[in-house]
């Protein structure tokens, strides 16, 4: 019989002591315990030190294309209004009007100006207040003292990330050599021909891991990735990346976009050097990024709660390729198979998530193939527990 180890949440759940066995070199470590995939109280911390700490993206500029063009989004509980200004500035600010809270925009659209439904109070597309009806300005009251709540908004390679923390880093700096390394690629003039959504029954970072898991590709991917052969993985090396991110590049020739035998996009007018397999950072928070000798994508991360997340993913290409005259036929390719590969990561996710909730669930431990899981597990730890050690 098997003997049943208690991996019931501890009360004090934020003791550094649970977690040495996880700081230990990879490859005598344990994996993060169950509970940190499970617990709402470990969840609530991530929201708090993870996630309204560090640089979120929430998909491709094109989703705001014009002034005035604005969508919704709510992250982390917090209700947002992403908007593209008349000065083209893509700002976000928090969905609740200053003066009794209401929600003031809903989907997303094109607009004027920012107006709540409620008393009709309304907002410049920069967030200031420039109508109160009914209502005129005294000793008491000033317009410009009740402006909207003002998320950080940077856009990088042409996709939006949102920050919470007014103290943050700007974006350039928090990635490091990321722009640098990625610059060949243009992905800032690229357009985006596709924005899907998927919802996944599972912790966010078990997604998030497998992300920079090369063991389970042989496995998961058996009739889809794994027939392109590997030849190496270069995994993430902090004394030579340096950035909050951390990366894979894999090897192999040609594209992995589609099966082999099938059209495939031009390949983009890159170094020789980088047309040798696909660079892979994970951006941290919620950033999943593939430069390829393609194109490029991108999928953010959304938390739902300890067992849920969503995923949305943006497809980016070079103009020219977009506009071919086979390229809506070909990106129809790209996407059938992106889905079946991406099913396959979404069932071992939800695997995951259902054992982890066992009551018999208990640690594992690395392998070489997937040391950045290690990596990126200690990170957590870093933010969630703190970097002391016990």
């Amino acid at each position: 019989m098997v003997a049943m180890r208690e991996m019931t949440e501890p009360k004090d759940l934020f003791d550094p002591r649970h977690y040495t066995r996880v700081r230990r070199p990879f490859h005598s470590a344990e994996t993060l315990p169950p509970w940190c995939y499970t617990s709402e109280r470990w969840y609530e911390r991530e929201k708090e030190t993870i996630f309204k700490k560090y640089w979120n993206c929430l998909g491709h500029e094109s989703r705001v294309p014009e002034p005035g063009s604005y969508f919704t989004q709510t992250f982390c509980d917090v209700p947002l209004i992403v908007v593209r200004g008349q000065d083209k500035v893509v700002r976000a600010f928090v969905n609740s009007c200053t003066h009794r809270g209401s929600i003031m925009m809903e989907g997303e659209g094109s607009c004027n100006h920012i107006k709540c439904p409620y008393h009709a109070w309304a907002f410049s597309l920069e967030g200031e207040l420039v109508g109160t009806p009914m209502f005129e300005e005294s000793e008491h009251f000033r317009k410009a003292d009740h402006g909207l709540a003002q998320i950080r908004a940077e856009v990088w390679n042409g996709l939006i990330f949102i920050n919470f923390d007014p103290s943050a880093q700007a974006m350039t700096d928090y990635l490091g050599d990321l722009t640098d390394r990625v610059a060949p690629w243009k992905a800032g003039e690229m357009v985006c021909v596709a924005r899907r959504e998927f919802p996944v029954k599972s912790n966010w970072k078990f997604y998030a891991e497998n992300w920079s898991d090369g063991y389970h590709v042989p496995f998961v991917h058996q009739t889809t990735l794994n027939k392109k052969r590997v030849s190496k993985r270069d995994f993430h090396d902090p004394s030579v990346h340096i950035g909050n991110y951390l990366m894979h590049y894999t090897y192999f020739s040609g594209s992995r976009g589609t099966p082999e035998g099938q059209k495939k996009f031009p390949e983009l007018d890159l170094p020789k050097e980088l047309k040798i397999g696909t660079f892979f950072p994970y951006v941290h928070a919620n950033a999943m990024v593939g430069f390829a000798i393609d194109l490029v994508s991108c999928t953010e991360i959304i938390p739902e709660g300890p067992g849920a997340c969503r995923l949305f993913t943006s497809t980016m290409v070079p103009k020219a390729t977009a506009e071919l005259p086979e390229f809506q036929e070909t990106l129809e390719l790209y996407l059938k198979y992106s889905d079946i590969v991406r099913d396959e990561d979404v069932i071992a996710a939800e695997r995951q998530q259902r054992g982890a909730e066992s009551a018999y669930a208990k640690p594992g431990c690395f392998t070489p193939q997937d040391k950045l899981v290690h990596d990126y597990d200690l990170w957590i730890l870093d933010r969630v527990i703190g970097n002391s050690g016990p």
